[in-house]
């Protein structure tokens, strides 16, 4: 068969580069299904303020150069990318207002750092809690050169880079989570932070990968819009025991598809939620045991759009220490849920606005406040942790809800405790689904089926590639 049925489930950057290199290579008979009503899936790029701006309410930054699908590709056309303003002017504010010391600052964020990627740490038993607060405080009480931070202030920095790191990582606690590791993240060389400087912020990459971009090689253009099915939530694939040996695709609204094969890129939390009905017969163990161990965590932001700029002081990225008896009286407040914003930050194009970063449950819990409530919390933020600035009024906000929209359930993924104990991974969450005969019938792609760059929007781009590759490999 020289040109197999292939559908292809979500939208995203996976399910983009998947059907992107199968039809710049060959396999136009393609089909791409996507739940929602829009391209980008975890890149969200949408207008926000009073200008229309735009702004990432997903997937944010390039992170890296050397090894990165997303620099490769963006970079072949000169100025989408520009170092972010979050690259520097990072602050570390506490509860009554005062800054700390840039210099503790830097120095315990680099000692952090460093024992986050010791050897150490990889031959350490136990959870990535437990080896860094045995190993933070040993430091510190042995360490001449820490002799000038105090104890409060060791105990908040710790506080603050749990947060910090559970934010970075998308998970609730690194108690939860195995300082060795089966899949260990590597990160690409190079700045860490650029933005983008197209008006089509983030998603630009989607035109990019499927040649729909002005400047791309009319010889690679995908006719995306002719092959995509909006608003195609899939319940089922049966894919044994099917006449012809075919995968029969069911969605929700009554629909039923046939293909040769299936590149699956939903989110690992659709997988977690529905894994038991979508699959007839069910996974196997080596599929389902990644499916339930993988860690999949939920990182949320909140814009605000004031009518001023925001002031000159307020740090680039504001970090948040509290004071615990702050701590408690936030607790006892009708703003007990802000304790998820651990960082508040400024955006790249947009002076007059401010994000704020949230975690763990109480960030998963805000999702169903109104945004009064919301706004309202934040406001009292700042009233914290910038008394003696003065902000402008809000005209606008905008907020994401990852963990509760359906399509989603999270935001990225990380290994877990379990991850190890189960000794299982990306690896194989990959393993594709096959016939009697052996050939790949379900193929997964999607970020946590990436074993190096899990998390990430080129993890995501190299996994849908790699399974395009896949069926490339057993047709061409």
């Amino acid at each position: 068969m020289g040109n197999p049925r292939i559908i292809v489930v979500g939208a995203g950057a996976a399910g983009v580069a998947a059907v992107s290199k199968l039809y710049q290579s060959g396999l136009t008979n393609v089909t791409l299904l996507e739940g929602s009503h829009r391209y980008g899936g975890r890149i969200h790029t949408t207008p926000f303020g009073p200008n229309e701006g735009m702004v990432e309410l997903g997937a944010q930054w390039c992170h890296g150069e050397k090894g990165n699908v997303v620099y490769e590709l963006a970079s072949t056309f000169p100025g989408l990318l520009k170092s972010s303003i979050i690259a520097e002017g990072n602050i570390l504010i506490r509860s009554n207002g005062d800054r700390v010391k840039q210099n503790f600052f830097d120095r315990l964020m680099a000692f952090c750092e460093q024992l986050i990627e010791s050897e150490e740490r990889y031959k350490f038993n136990g959870s990535l809690g437990d080896f860094f607060t045995a190993k933070y405080w040993e430091t510190l009480k042995t360490d001449p050169t820490f002799h000038d931070i105090d104890r409060e202030l060791a105990e908040q920095f710790l506080v603050y880079y749990h947060n910090y790191n559970r934010g970075y990582n998308a998970y609730d606690t690194w108690f939860e989570v195995a300082a060795q590791e089966t899949d260990s993240y590597e990160p690409a060389e190079g700045n860490q932070a650029m933005a983008w400087a197209s008006p089509r912020g983030f998603s630009v990459i989607l035109d990019i990968l499927s040649g729909n971009h002005p400047d791309a090689n009319v010889n690679g253009f995908v006719p995306l819009d002719k092959l995509t099915s909006f608003d195609k939530f899939v319940t089922n694939i049966k894919w044994l025991g099917t006449p012809n040996g075919t995968v029969i695709v069911s969605t929700e609204d009554g629909n039923r598809y046939e293909a040769d094969h299936i590149i699956l890129t939903v989110s690992l939390g659709v997988l977690k939620a529905n894994h038991r009905t979508m699959f007839t017969p069910a996974v196997p163990s080596l599929q389902r045991n990644a499916i339930e161990a993988i860690y999949f965590g939920t990182i949320n932001k909140i814009l605000l759009h004031f009518d001023t700029p925001i002031p000159a002081q307020f740090g680039n990225v504001v970090h948040l220490l509290w004071y615990q008896k702050d701590l408690e009286a936030l607790r006892a407040s009708q703003h007990a849920w802000a304790e998820a914003v651990a960082t508040i930050s400024l955006v790249d194009g947009k002076p007059n606005a401010l994000c704020a970063w949230l975690n763990g449950a109480e960030g998963r819990a805000a999702e169903k406040l109104p945004d009064a409530t919301v706004q309202e919390g934040l406001l009292h933020l700042l009233k914290v942790f910038a008394s003696n600035m003065e902000f402008g009024n809000v005209q606008a906000i905008l907020r994401s809800n990852w963990s509760s929209n359906r399509l989603f359930l999270g935001s990225y993924s990380s290994r877990s405790m379990d991850t190890e104990r189960l000794q299982t991974g990306a690896k194989y969450l990959a393993t594709p689904l096959a016939d009697s005969e052996g050939k790949p019938v379900v193929l997964f792609a999607g970020e946590a089926t990436n074993q190096k760059h899990f998390g990430t929007v080129q993890g995501a781009i190299e996994s849908g590639q790699r399974e395009a590759k896949r069926l490339l490999d057993l047709y061409l």
